[in-house]
């Protein structure tokens, strides 16, 4: 039941952040991000986002992040940011834990495990438009195979009357596998995702919208979500996500919480993924 369960919640992290070979390339690490369903990609972020182009940080910030998945699966990653003059750098390294999983057929134990660097920097065109890129190193390990990528991501960032509209895009996994599994060598999936958000005028709060869209696969993923200031020092996230084609199918709902505080920040945030059970995850990030 437990190696069933297991394969459920790996299946289910590959579609509801859809089909990609290096999942840590495009599910939420960050808990904001995990709170967004994976969505929110126009608005402006303090920490590493899945649009490198919404980074917007005015000093430079450490950050960690834990997450824990159904079945034993965790996360942990750090994330540093650097802004300079006009650019912003910022890196990251990630690790994905599957835990020990065990063979159907001869019961033998085996381990998972996914392994990221990666870098980037966020700067800016005729003031309006923010651009951002990314190059992350993978190293995805099954027992004695191991599989290697080299993945360039490019997004962008514009808004209207300050933040009130605002519209994103961004391109993934533009690269190549130099290492794979056994002898068959697969091409990886580019992925699509459009952001749009506006801010209602009697409302503290911004609305956002993302559909992600990836090559070979029918379904959409649709993402909508809010994010709500209810007073300074408080932010509160509500997110969620369907695939859709013919018809909507809910693939998780979500919830965080930040709270700023004197010498840090705390972000709480956890992800229902319906069927597979939930995403738990802490942040604890600190501007300098």
């Amino acid at each position: 039941m437990k190696m069933y369960k297991s394969i459920l919640v790996i299946c289910i992290i590959s579609v509801c952040w859809m089909q990609s070979q290096y999942p840590l390339n495009s599910i939420p690490v960050t808990n904001r991000d995990l709170s967004f369903s994976g969505g929110g990609g126009a608005i402006k972020s303090e920490q590493i986002s899945l649009n490198p182009a919404s980074i917007n940080a005015a000093k430079q910030g450490l950050s960690i992040h834990t997450q824990l998945l159904p079945t034993g699966i965790s996360l942990l990653s750090l994330h540093s940011i650097y802004p300079k003059n006009e650019t912003t750098y910022f890196a990251s390294i990630s690790n994905l834990n599957f835990g020990t999983l065990r063979d159907g057929i001869s019961n033998k134990k085996f381990y998972a495990n996914d392994f990221m660097i990666m870098g980037g920097l966020k700067g800016h065109i005729f003031q309006m438009i923010s651009i951002g890129a990314s190059l992350s190193y993978t190293l995805s390990k099954i027992e004695k195979s191991m599989s290697q990528s080299l993945l360039l991501s490019i997004g962008v960032r514009t808004e209207i009357a300050e933040n009130k509209i605002g519209g994103g895009l961004v391109v993934r996994n533009l690269g190549f596998q130099f290492d794979h599994y056994g002898k068959s060598k697969e091409k990886i999936p580019y992925q699509f995702q459009f952001s749009g958000l506006m801010k209602p005028k009697h409302l503290p709060a911004l609305i956002f919208s993302d559909i992600i869209i990836e090559e070979n696969i029918e379904n959409y993923s649709l993402i909508t979500g809010m994010e709500f200031y209810p007073r300074d020092g408080l932010i509160i996230r509500l997110s969620d996500s369907v695939l859709f084609q013919n018809g909507f199918e809910l693939t998780s709902i979500a919830f965080g919480i930040q709270l700023n505080l004197k010498k840090f920040n705390i972000d709480l945030a956890s992800r229902n993924l319906i069927s597979a059970g939930f995403v738990n995850g802490v942040t604890l990030s600190k501007q300098f």
